[in-house]
């Protein structure tokens, strides 16, 4: 794939690529087990015009962060670079139940500001968030989008936001699904002439190693190997704004589940906000039976099957050392469990998460309508990244 090109200086042609480092942070066994009962009791939403509108995004599974800068001079925020959401919101000043310590944007410390005021509000799987649309310089890996439109939360759910790590999230899904019809970043980027190409890509690092990257504007072959598969977005994807492709099949140990449908497959969101593999209940529980219990000691993981999903005419093949999660109990001692659950969205759609990511490097193009996979390089402990 062609690189960006771009320029910060002067906003023209160069050769290079621009990415943004991220952070990985695992959770702890109370985490994750809180989070999957979170899941189970997800709700359907309805969306404006009576259709499905499914919250996908459990805001604290995300565990991969970024940092972007907002205002002049720049004020930082820690946020989730999540393609399961399309809005960019960071706490304001004037929240009243924000979590304290951490940064509030303050408009009238920065001279790039406009006021919109447009209220807005945020429901994600697990929580809300409500405040107004404000416009201002937004930094993302050194490239500045002009008056950019975003939200400042004045108003969270504390039991959700008030103990997570990160400050805000900034959506990289589809444009149909940002609240109030505000611009995206990568839309706005190619129309201000910042990069060339409506093109990004995931890099996500496992096991908590560094090296985990967002490259904007094209690919960076220092993080895959051999070539893309590339999938359409699914024409499903009108009524479900979300970047969503269909799988022919998922099979483990080489037999199919049976779990996609002949004439459309298996719908899939494509989402880095989402920390494990998900799908209809019904469906996900053929798929683990098939896969067998995960020993909480770790001990038969090696013994368990492939999972293998196939879209674009390949296989893409998924082995325990990336479904099974390995988190750290309260004494630090190692736990496995099985990052594939059922979670019931009200429609037969399915989740491509982390373990999925982490395997597979992926680039969302708006341009051509496609997301691509190769597979990942994986990094050592010190973040050297080697095939």
């Amino acid at each position: 794939m062609k690189p960006a090109v771009l320029s910060l200086a002067f906003g023209v042609a160069s050769s290079e690529i621009i990415s943004v480092p991220l952070t990985h942070r695992p959770k702890t066994v109370a985490q994750f087990k809180a989070q999957s009962a979170r899941r189970a009791s997800r709700q359907v939403a309805l969306g404006a015009e009576g259709l499905p509108s499914v919250s996908l995004t459990d805001v604290e599974d995300a565990e991969y962060f970024g940092e972007v800068d907002i205002g002049s001079p720049p004020q930082k925020f820690t946020v989730i670079y999540d393609t399961g959401s399309s809005n960019l919101w960071v706490p304001s000043k004037g929240c009243d139940n924000c979590k304290s310590g951490t940064p509030r944007y303050d408009s009238s410390a920065s001279k790039s500001y406009t006021k919109d005021g447009q209220s807005f509000a945020l429901q994600y799987g697990t929580g809300s968030c409500n405040g107004f649309i404000s416009k201002d310089a937004t930094t993302i890996g050194g490239l500045t989008i002009d008056s950019f439109a975003f939200g400042e939360v004045t108003h969270e759910a504390k039991d959700v936001f008030g103990q997570a790590p990160f400050d805000g999230i900034l959506g990289m899904g589809v444009p149909a699904a940002a609240v109030d019809k505000v611009p995206m970043p990568m839309d706005q980027l190619v129309a201000q002439k910042k990069v060339e190409h409506n093109i990004f890509a995931f890099y996500l690092a496992s096991g908590g190693k560094t090296g985990s990257t967002l490259t904007l504007g094209g690919t960076d072959p220092t993080f895959y190997t051999g070539d893309f598969t590339y999938v359409p977005v699914a024409l499903a994807g009108k009524l479900l704004p979300y970047w969503l492709v269909s799988a022919k099949d998922i099979k483990v140990g080489g037999e199919s589940t049976g779990a996609c449908s002949w004439l459309t497959g298996c719908y899939m969101v494509v989402d880095t906000g989402t920390s494990v593999l998900a799908g209809p209940p019904s469906a996900m529980d053929k798929l683990t039976s098939k896969i067998g219990k995960v020993a909480e000691d770790c001990s038969n993981v090696q013994s368990l099957p492939t999972v293998t999903i196939t879209m674009g005419g390949k296989d893409f093949e998924l082995g325990p050392d990336f479904y099974v999660i390995r988190l750290k109990d309260d004494s630090g001692k190692e736990q496995c469990q099985l990052g594939i659950e059922g979670v019931n969205a009200g429609v037969p759609i399915w989740i491509l998460g982390d373990p999925f990511l982490r395997k597979y490097y992926t680039v969302w193009d708006a341009e051509q309508k496609r997301v691509g996979f190769a597979l990942a390089k994986q990094a050592s402990q010190d973040g050297t990244i080697v095939v």
